[in-house]
C-alpha cells in the first residue's frame, strides 16, 4: 500500500472486497461506482476540516477511515440481490449459514421468487416456528416442488423424515402467498413467494 495515501488505498481495498463478496455484478458495480466515490468525497471533506484545524495526522486518518469501514460493513451485511430476495421472503429474517442456494426471481407482472437452499437447521426452525409463519393444516407428505423450478438444480434432496409445509400469514390480499417446505430435520428449504 503506498504510504502517500494510506486511507484512500485502505478504503479502495476494503470496498473491492465488499463488492466481490456480493457475488453480484450489479450490486458490486453500485458499491464501487456509486457508493465508493461518495465515501471518498466524504473523506476528502473530513480531511479538509482536520487540516484546517491542524489536527494530528493519526486523528485525521482515523476519523477518515472509520465512516468508510462502517459503511462497508453495512453493505457487506446487506449482501447481494439473492440475499435481499430471501430477506423479503422471510420477512426480514434470513436463516444462518445459507449455502447451495438456487434462486430465481421473476418480476414481469407479479413478483415471484423460487428458492432452494441448505442452511443451519436450528436457525431455519426458529424462523419457521415463529410469526409470521405457521405450519399448514394440510401436510402433503411429499415435496410439491420440482427441481426444474430452481436454476442450476438437477434434483431435489432426499428428505430426512416427513415433509413439513409452512405458510406466511401476513401476505395481505388474495393471490399473494409464501410457502416453505422442509424436512423433519430442517436440512433444506424449498420456497415459493408470490405477490401481485
Amino acid at each position: 500500500m503506498p504510504s502517500r495515501n494510506p486511507v484512500l488505498w485502505s478504503t479502495l481495498l476494503f470496498f473491492v472486497l465488499v463488492a466481490l463478496s456480493t457475488k453480484d455484478v450489479i450490486m458490486g458495480g453500485i458499491h464501487l461506482f456509486v457508493i465508493l466515490p461518495l465515501v471518498i468525497l466524504g473523506q476528502w471533506g473530513i480531511r479538509w476540516v482536520f487540516l484546517r484545524f491542524r489536527s494530528p495526522v493519526w486523528l485525521r486518518r482515523s476519523v477518515m477511515l472509520i465512516p468508510a469501514l462502517v459503511i462497508g460493513f453495512m453493505l457487506f451485511r446487506l449482501g447481494g440481490r439473492d440475499t435481499q430476495a430471501l430477506r423479503v421472503v422471510f420477512a426480514g429474517n434470513i436463516p444462518a449459514g445459507i449455502h447451495d442456494l438456487h434462486l430465481t426471481e421473476d418480476a414481469w407482472t407479479d413478483y415471484v421468487v423460487h428458492a432452494y437452499f441448505r442452511c443451519d437447521p436450528a436457525s431455519l426452525r426458529a424462523i419457521l416456528e415463529s410469526p409470521p409463519f405457521t405450519r399448514c393444516d394440510h401436510q402433503p407428505g411429499v415435496l410439491t416442488f420440482r427441481a426444474s423450478e430452481f436454476s442450476g438444480l438437477t434434483a431435489l434432496p432426499d428428505a430426512h423424515g416427513s415433509i413439513i409445509t409452512y405458510e406466511r400469514t401476513n401476505m395481505g390480499k388474495d393471490g399473494n402467498f409464501c410457502t416453505v417446505q422442509t424436512d423433519a430435520a430442517f436440512s433444506f428449504a424449498c420456497v415459493v413467494y408470490a405477490v401481485d
